[in-house]
C-alpha cells in the first residue's frame, strides 16, 4: 500500500475557456467551486452558479490518516445549485469521489476530473492508478465520519494544459501524463510499449494485444525517425471513435510519445444536423460530389430527392416549434426505416449506400449514388408517402402528415451538383404546387424558387389586389387581472403559390422587390384601421403591436409613412405599438436612434422584441426610451425551477421593472410555463395557451369577452 503522505489529490478543470490543473492542499478541508472569484476554484461558464458546489476532506473513522474528497452540491447548507451537479454522467447532491471521476458542473463545457497520484515513480509490476484505487478505495463499505464546516481561502498552483498542444507545450504537459483525462502511450524504438496512463489503459482496451497493429500505434516507428524533437498531428479511427493523435519524437528518452484527443463529436457536429442526427448540407454536398464522380467514371445514373412536409408551419403554430422538432425527429426516422438495409446516415456506405440528409427547416434529402433506371426511385418514393400514412403521435395529438417530393436523375437532368440540386428542388415545387402527398420527376419547364423570385412583383401584386394577404391578431394577457392588455398584428398569406414559401422567407424575398413600401404600408394601415374599428365599435382602447423589419426600418419614408397612416385611419399615436429587433439598429446606430426617439415624441409605443438573444440588449435599454420588454421564446421553451432559462427570465423581469417597463413573456404554450412565470412575477404572457394568433372577426369575439 502506498503511504498516505506520497499521494496528492488533484483535479483537473475545464470551463470551455481553459483547461486547469489544481493539486488540492492536505491542509484545508473544505473547497468552494463556482464562477465568484472568491471561490477556491474558479470556473469561468455560464452554466455554473455563484457557489456552485463544495469539495469536502472526510476521513474514513479507523484510519485517521487516509481519507476521501467529497463532492457536495451548492453550500452544504442544503442550498442546492441552479443547473445541479453530475458524477460519471449520473445526477446526484453528494458523494465520495474515486481516483478518475468526472464532474460536469450545469453542462458539459464545465467539468471536473478528480485524480489521486504519487510522488514516487511509476510502480514496476502494477499501475499507480490501480495501487492508489486500491489502498484507498478497500472494496467493502465504509462509514465517513461527519464533516466539520469551516471557511477557506484560495490555494493550489494554476497550471495550464493545451488542447492542441505547441511542441514546447507538450515538453510542459508529459510531466502530467498520469492526471490528463486524455490518452497519453509511449513506445520505444523498437515499437514496444513502454507507458500508457489511465485514460489511455480505460479508452484503448486491447492495445496491448493488438500491438502493433493497433490504428494507434501503426506507422508511428517508419513516419517519426526522422522527425527528431518535432511534433506531427494525424486522424486515427478507432471502431466508432476518431481521435487526434499528436506525435513526439524524444530522441534523448529513447520514446515516441502520443497525445490523443477524442473528437467524434466534433466530427460529427460538423457534418450531421443536430436535432435529427442526419447529415447536413454540407455532408450531403461532398458525398454528392463524390458520387457524380463515380458516376461518370462508370456510366451509370443516380438521382437526388427532396422532400418536404406538407403545411408544416400550420404544426408549429399550432402545436409550438418543441412539437414541430419533435415531429422532424421522427418523420427523420421513418425516412431511414425506408431506405435499403445496410444503407448509412453519418458517412459514405459505399457504392450502392443510399444518404439521408437534413437540408435545412422541413426539408430533406436523399441521394442514390447508384439506381438501375427510374422506377428504383419511383419505389422508393411510394414507399416514402406509404410509410407517412401511420400517424404521428406528438406531444398528446395525432397528426396525420403529408410528405411532397421532387426527383432528379443524373445525367439527363444535370451532370453537376448545384444543377441537380436546383433542379430535384423545382421538382419539389411543382409537386406542392399540385396539392403535395405526392412525387414529381424534374422537367424543363418546371419553375423553381430562383425564377418564382423573378416574378414576385406580379404575384404580389395579385395578392394584395385579391385580399390574399391578411393579418391576424395575437392577444397579451395581464396574469393579475386575466384581461387583455395588448394585441400583435401577425403576417398570414393565402396565395396558393406563395403559400407554399416560409413566412420568414417570404418576407426576406419581399424586401428584395421594389413593393416592400407598399407593402410596409399596406401592413400598418391594415393594422391601424383594424384597431380604430375595434374602438369605434365601444371596445376598451389598447395598443397594437405592429414589427418592423430592419430593412424596413433603414427605409427613409418610415416616420411620412407612419405619419400618413395615422392621420388617415385617425388612430391616436398611443395605441400604436412598434416592434423591432436588436439588429435593426446595428445598421446605423445614429440614425436608428433618431428614427425612435420621432417615434417616440409622437407618442408611439416601443418595444424591444426577442429581448436575450442579442449580445447588447442592455445596453440599449439604457439608450433607447422603450416601453415594452418582450421576453424571447427561445427562454420560456425549456423553462423549469432548476434551469438557466429560469434566472435569465427573472434577471429579465427585474430588469425591465427596474427601467419601469412593460415586460411580456412570448411562446406560453404550457399551465407549468404560466406558473413559473407567474412565480417570478410575469405580469404579462402572450402564446397559445391563451390563444392562436386569430383572424378579426375571431379576434373581436376574443377581444369583447376579455376586455
Amino acid at each position: 500500500m502506498t503511504s498516505p503522505q506520497l499521494l496528492r489529490h488533484l483535479v483537473i478543470l475545464e470551463d470551455g475557456r481553459s483547461s486547469r490543473v489544481f493539486q488540492l492542499d492536505t491542509a484545508k478541508r473544505r473547497f468552494r467551486i463556482g464562477r465568484q472569484k472568491k471561490n477556491d476554484i474558479i470556473l469561468h461558464n455560464h452554466s455554473v452558479s455563484r457557489h456552485h458546489a463544495t469539495l469536502v476532506k472526510a476521513h474514513y473513522p479507523s484510519e485517521s490518516q487516509l481519507y476521501v474528497y467529497r463532492i457536495v452540491d451548492g453550500n452544504c447548507a442544503g442550498n442546492l445549485s441552479t443547473n445541479g451537479i453530475k458524477v460519471n454522467g449520473k445526477p446526484c447532491e453528494s458523494r465520495d469521489l474515486r481516483h478518475g471521476d468526472v464532474i460536469t458542473f450545469g453542462s458539459s463545457t464545465a467539468k471536473m476530473t478528480y485524480y489521486i497520484a504519487e510522488e514516487a515513480s511509476i510502480l514496476e509490476n502494477q499501475s499507480t492508478d490501480e495501487a492508489v484505487t486500491g489502498a484507498l478505495f478497500p472494496k467493502e463499505k465504509k462509514v465517513i465520519t461527519p464533516i466539520d464546516r469551516g471557511t477557506y481561502h484560495s490555494f493550489g498552483e494554476d497550471l495550464p494544459l493545451k488542447h492542441h498542444a505547441a511542441p514546447e507545450d507538450l515538453h510542459h504537459l508529459a510531466s502530467f501524463a498520469r492526471l490528463s483525462p486524455y490518452p497519453i502511450i509511449e513506445i520505444n524504438l523498437q515499437g514496444q510499449i513502454s507507458y500508457l496512463n489511465s485514460a489511455a489503459n480505460l479508452e484503448f482496451r486491447t492495445i496491448k494485444s493488438d500491438e502493433p497493429d493497433h490504428p494507434i500505434l501503426k506507422g508511428l516507428l517508419r513516419n517519426n525517425h526522422n522527425d527528431k524533437g518535432s511534433v506531427r498531428k494525424r486522424e486515427v479511427q478507432v471502431e466508432d471513435k476518431i481521435f487526434e493523435q499528436y506525435i513526439h519524437f524524444l530522441p534523448e528518452k529513447n520514446c515516441i510519445r502520443s497525445y490523443l484527443f477524442d473528437i467524434s463529436e466534433l466530427k460529427f457536429r460538423a457534418s450531421h444536423d443536430v436535432l435529427t442526427r442526419l447529415s447536413n448540407r454540407s455532408c450531403f454536398n461532398e458525398q454528392l460530389s463524390y458520387a457524380l464522380a463515380n458516376a461518370n467514371r462508370h456510366e451509370y445514373p443516380l438521382a437526388v430527392m427532396f422532400l418536404d412536409l406538407d403545411n408544416f408551419k400550420n404544426i408549429n403554430t399550432t402545436l409550438g416549434h418543441r412539437s414541430g422538432d419533435e415531429l422532424l425527429k421522427q418523420f427523420a426516422e421513418r425516412l431511414l426505416a425506408c431506405v435499403r438495409v445496410g444503407d448509412t446516415v453519418a458517412r459514405w456506405a459505399g457504392d450502392s449506400g443510399s444518404t439521408v440528409a437534413r437540408w435545412g427547416g422541413d426539408e430533406f434529402t436523399l441521394l442514390l449514388p447508384r439506381i438501375s433506371n427510374d422506377n428504383d426511385t419511383v419505389r422508393l418514393a411510394e414507399r416514402i408517402l406509404q410509410e407517412l400514412k401511420r400517424p404521428f403521435e406528438i406531444a398528446g395529438e395525432t397528426l396525420h402528415v403529408k410528405s411532397s417530393i421532387g426527383i432528379a436523375i443524373y445525367p439527363k437532368d444535370g451532370l453537376d451538383e448545384e444543377t441537380l440540386v436546383k433542379n430535384a428542388d423545382a421538382s419539389l415545387f411543382r409537386a406542392k404546387e399540385e396539392g403535395g402527398d405526392c412525387y414529381r420527376f424534374y422537367s424543363s419547364t418546371m419553375t423553381s424558387k430562383a425564377s418564382l423570385l423573378l416574378r414576385l412583383d406580379k404575384l404580389l401584386s395579385q395578392a394584395i389586389e385579391n385580399d390574399l394577404f391578411s393579418l391576424y391578431y395575437q392577444p397579451q394577457i395581464n396574469l393579475k387581472t386575466k384581461e387583455v392588455t395588448g394585441v400583435e398584428a401577425l403576417l398570414r398569406c393565402f396565395h396558393p403559390e406563395l403559400n407554399q414559401i416560409p413566412l420568414m422567407e417570404l418576407i426576406s424575398m419581399i424586401e428584395q422587390t421594389r413593393l416592400i413600401n407598399p407593402f410596409s404600408e399596406w401592413v400598418l394601415r391594415t393594422a391601424c384601421q383594424q384597431n380604430k374599428s375595434w374602438q369605434n365599435a365601444g371596445l376598451k382602447p389598447i395598443p397594437v403591436a405592429v414589427n418592423f423589419s430592419p430593412r424596413q426600418f433603414q427605409q427613409t419614408e418610415l416616420l411620412p409613412l407612419v405619419d400618413r397612416v395615422l392621420s388617415d385611419t385617425g388612430l391616436d399615436p398611443r395605441w400604436l405599438e412598434v416592434e423591432i429587433i436588436e439588429t435593426s439598429l446595428l445598421h446605423d446606430f445614429n440614425a436608428a436612434r433618431e428614427s425612435l426617439n420621432k417615434l417616440r415624441d409622437r407618442g408611439i409605443l416601443l418595444s424591444m422584441d426577442d429581448f436575450g438573444t442579442g449580445y447588447s440588449s442592455l445596453s440599449y435599454l439604457q439608450q433607447f426610451s422603450f416601453n415594452t420588454l418582450k421576453i424571447d421564446r427561445s427562454f420560456i421553451t425549456d423553462l423549469s425551477e432548476k434551469s438557466r432559462d429560469m434566472a435569465i427570465v427573472s434577471a429579465a423581469i427585474a430588469l425591465g421593472e427596474s427601467f419601469h417597463l412593460r415586460v411580456v413573456a412570448e411562446g406560453v404554450e404550457t399551465v407549468r410555463q404560466l406558473n413559473l412565470l407567474d412565480q417570478l412575477n410575469c405580469q404579462e404572457v402572450q402564446g397559445y395557451l391563451f390563444s392562436r394568433p386569430i383572424p378579426p372577426d375571431q379576434a373581436t369575439l376574443f377581444l369583447q369577452e376579455h376586455l
